[in-house]
C-alpha cells in the first residue's frame, strides 16, 4: 500500500499549522513535556511536533514513509534546536537498535498505520527501560453516543479522503493489549471535526 498522498499532505500541513496556535498546539506541548534525551517520533508528518518538544530533548529520530510529508517537514527540521534524523520507514519496522531511545511520541499517527499492534511493539523494542511514551491521538468514540454512530457511518469512506486515516481506532485498547499501564491516559475532545473529535492524551512509563 502506498503511504504517499501528496494532496492530503498539503491539506494536512495547512490544517496542522492553522491549529498550532490553538488547543491542538497546547496539547502537543503538554503531552511532550515529559520527554527527554533521544526521542523517536513515529510519523513525523509536517514536523509540527518538533517545536513543542521540551529543552530536555537532545536528539530526534523520526520515521516517515511519505515522501511528500518529508518534503513538508524540511523547514521545521532545519529550524529544530537539536539534531533531527528523518528516516524513510514505517512504524511497523523501525530501523533502530533495541533499547536505543529514551522516549517515543505518537501524535496523530496510530490512526493511519497499517498495524497499530506492530507499531506499539516496535516502540517498546527500541525504548529503553524506564522510558516514556507520549500519546496524542484521535480515537474511537464511546459506544452508544451520537459520535460513535457518526463514526460508523463515515468510517468506510474516511480513509479515502484522509490519506488512510481511520477515524475509529481503539488506541487505548491497543496500548493496554501490549501490557502497558494506560491509567494516566485521558479522554478529551480535541478537533472540531466530529469523526475525529474524541481524543486520547497522556504518557505511559515503561
Amino acid at each position: 500500500m502506498s503511504h504517499d498522498h501528496p494532496l492530503f499532505s498539503r491539506l494536512y500541513t495547512w490544517l496542522a499549522r492553522a491549529e498550532d496556535s490553538g488547543a491542538i498546539g497546547h496539547y502537543r506541548t503538554k503531552v511532550s513535556a515529559e520527554l527527554s534525551g533521544r526521542v523517536l517520533v513515529v510519523g513525523l508528518g509536517p514536523a509540527e511536533d518538533l517545536h513543542h518538544l521540551p529543552e530536555a530533548v537532545t536528539e530526534v529520530v523520526a520515521v516517515e514513509p511519505s515522501a511528500s510529508m518529508r518534503q513538508m517537514a524540511v523547514d521545521a527540521v532545519a529550524r529544530a534546536p537539536f539534531p533531527v534524523e528523518v528516516i524513510d520507514a514505517v512504524g511497523e519496522s523501525v530501523p533502530l537498535a533495541d533499547d536505543s531511545v529514551d522516549g517515543v511520541l505518537f501524535a496523530y499517527v496510530l490512526c493511519t498505520v497499517d498495524d497499530p499492534d506492530a507499531v506499539v511493539a516496535e516502540a517498546l523494542r527500541v525504548l529503553r527501560p524506564g522510558g516514556t511514551i507520549a500519546v496524542l491521538e484521535h480515537v474511537k468514540a464511546q459506544e452508544g453516543t451520537w459520535m460513535r454512530r457518526a463514526q460508523r457511518v463515515i468510517s468506510p469512506v474516511w480513509p479515502w479522503f484522509t490519506g488512510g486515516c481511520r477515524c475509529d481506532r481503539d488506541t487505548r485498547a491497543t496500548l493496554a493489549a501490549a501490557g502497558l499501564d494506560v491509567s494516566d491516559l485521558n479522554d478529551l475532545r480535541m478537533a472540531p471535526v466530529p469523526p475525529v473529535a474524541p481524543g486520547l492524551m497522556g504518557t505511559v512509563r515503561v
